[in-house]
């Protein structure tokens, strides 16, 4: 314990390393000597809040815990002119130092320096890339195939590469990162995976901006191997201000690609809304410098179509058991062997079997649970000509052109901030995300009913930020937060809860009634899906950062508890799963596909 606490009391000359930030700086007179006691107020120019402090003895000062934003700082001294910055902009996490030099005169007279203040890192090491709010508004994301993510703002930081899993940060190994906003993780048990985290963060339009730190961040980021992501929402101000937005796309203004007969179907819509200002009730509440809100919705629609998907499905004769005309690439038929003729080599070397009279397996020789399937698969044929004997009529013979899959997402989130007197905030973030992935109104993009291999899927997330920010005194200041992040996956067959029992039953398994099941074949393409499954992700966190400023010395005591859990559910297999090899019809002991047939 006693190492513990030396190693917390060691002097840090950066305070705010989640994504709040601080300003620092010397008060000096035109001789370059230090001023002590000199007044420091920073103001934020969009809320009004006030921070302030004095000089120390040696002339400095240090406000930490800011939110990120443009202040205007003034310092006051007996004997000086005011000295006024207009343009002090703080960013995510980060420090800013703004050094006074006052000149002589009264504190009526002022010096007013309005170019941008230097932001270049002089008291850190860290190696930090900070987008700001003009930026994360302006910048254009590309709408393809999902919502707008904050990760694709990622991309434009140089120690940054790879998407999604492959994510990687500072020359660090992929998914080796950690992502936050207002001061707590979204990542869920998936490690790694900026798909799933986007689903926690609220929409694009709803960060006022974001860090990228890759080297020289503290011991607070446990979990931030190759670099650390801190995301900051957006807040309303004294003014109010709203937008619109729809970013559009359609394959009616699309060209025909190269290969495909007819444009696929391709319709996206990626739009929203969002205001924000005071909370105002009139001739009731004026919530001007004090109370604050922050709204924002984004919705996505699309409708997306098979793309001209090629598979390949089993020839109409082969219904019947003929397979006289499964050939190889040189139009060579291939044999089909009877399992039930498998004996022991007279040779004294390895197995035999009989080849099935003409290439044909007898109906008689259907098991019941392959008569109960056929049915739903007859009345898929090769489409894509091909004459009976040759290789393109029993391989990739099938093109998908209809079908269509859409993904509606909607994003709902609300942020309220309270400034109640000078020395306390409060501030509160709910963020909804609802995901789907369903076939759309003319069937799935691939195989017809329950022979679709594919999933649909049904996310929903919630996450929960609360902060609570008290000025004990100037220089003793203490930052509360508390996090949660409600997370829930769920997957399942087109299939599923179909009341199968009567109509197609495996036997020997848990329960054939749930869905359609699994059928997967070696040469043939998949059919079915397996029935309910998923995660629930939740996670939930505690931190409380205390920063004392005495003399030269910055110091921060913190405690931070974080709690991730993955709970699995599912009923995957539960009506069975058949994977068919082409080893049960082909040359005993076969190692390669030249004989035989799964299907």
């Amino acid at each position: 314990m006693r190492s513990l606490l030396a190693l917390l009391c060691l002097p840090a000359m950066v305070i705010a390393q989640s994504e709040r930030g601080s300003v620092s700086g010397t008060v000096i007179d035109p001789a370059g000597a230090a001023i002590a006691g000199a007044e420091v107020v920073l103001t934020n120019t969009a809320t009004n809040a006030v921070a302030k402090t004095n000089s120390s003895g040696s002339g400095e000062f240090v406000l930490p815990n800011l939110v990120p934003g443009k202040y205007r700082l003034e310092v006051t001294a007996a004997g000086f002119k005011r000295f006024v910055e207009n343009q002090v902009v703080l960013t995510t996490g980060n420090t800013v130092r703004v050094d006074a030099m006052l000149q002589i005169g009264q504190v009526s007279e002022s010096v007013e320096v309005s170019a941008t203040t230097i932001q270049v890192q002089t008291d850190n090491a860290k190696v930090s890339t900070a987008v700001q709010n003009k930026l994360v508004d302006e910048l254009p994301l590309v709408v393809g195939g999902a919502m707008r993510s904050p990760f694709n703002l990622v991309s434009i930081v140089a120690e940054a590469k790879g998407t999604g899993q492959r994510l990687a940060l500072g020359g660090g190994q992929a998914a080796q990162w950690d992502a936050t906003l207002d001061g707590h993780s979204v990542g869920t048990n998936r490690s790694g995976d900026a798909d799933e985290a986007a689903l926690n963060t609220p929409s694009v339009e709803a960060l006022t901006e974001f860090a990228v730190d890759t080297n020289g961040f503290k011991a607070e980021y446990g979990q931030a191997g190759g670099g650390i992501m801190t995301f900051t929402s957006k807040s309303g101000t004294n003014d109010f201000h709203g937008s619109a937005y729809d970013f559009l796309r359609n394959d009616k203004m699309d060209a025909r690609g190269f290969f495909p007969q007819t444009r696929s179907v391709y319709r996206q819509n990626n739009f929203g809304a969002t205001a924000g200002g005071p909370v105002w009730i009139p001739k009731l509440y004026n919530g001007r410098n004090k109370t604050f809100f922050f709204f924002a919705y984004e919705g996505f629609r699309n409708r997306v179509g098979a793309n001209d998907t090629i598979l390949s499905v089993p020839t109409p004769e082969m219904y019947n058991g003929d397979f006289r005309n499964w050939v190889n690439a040189a139009g060579q038929q291939i044999i089909i062997y009877d399992p039930a003729t498998t004996r022991a080599n007279p040779s004294g070397t390895g197995f035999i079997r009989d080849p099935f009279p003409n290439n044909q397996i007898p109906t008689a020789r259907f098991a019941n649970f392959t008569k109960s399937v056929l049915p739903y698969a007859t009345g898929i044929t090769p489409n894509r000509g091909g004459v009976p004997g040759t290789l393109d009529y029993v391989r990739n013979n099938y093109i998908v052109t209809g079908g269509t899959t859409v993904t509606p997402t909607n994003k709902l989130s609300v942020k309220g901030d309270q400034i109640i007197g000078t020395r306390h905030r409060v501030s509160m973030v709910w963020n909804r995300t609802t995901f789907n992935r369903e076939p759309g109104a003319a069937g799935p993009p691939g195989l017809p009913g329950p022979l679709w291999d594919g999933q649909i899927q049904d996310w929903d997330t919630e996450a929960y930020r609360f902060s609570h920010d008290f000025t004990i005194t100037p220089t003793l200041l203490n930052h509360f937060s508390y996090a949660r992040n409600n997370f829930t996956k769920n997957s399942y067959s087109i299939g599923t809860g179909g009341e199968w029992k009567d109509k197609v039953c495996m036997k020997n398994v848990v329960d054939c009634n749930v869905n359609f099941p699994s059928i997967r074949f070696t040469e043939f393409s998949n059919w079915g899906s397996t029935a309910y499954n998923g995660t629930r992700q939740p996670g939930s966190g505690i931190k409380n950062d205390l920063s004392w400023i005495r003399g030269k010395h910055s110091m921060k005591f913190s405690f931070q508890f974080q709690q991730q859990n993955a709970d699995g559910f599912g009923q995957q297999d539960i009506s069975g799963r058949a994977d068919f090899s082409f080893l049960s019809t082909s040359v005993p002991g076969a190692t390669s596909f030249t004989s035989g047939s799964s299907f």
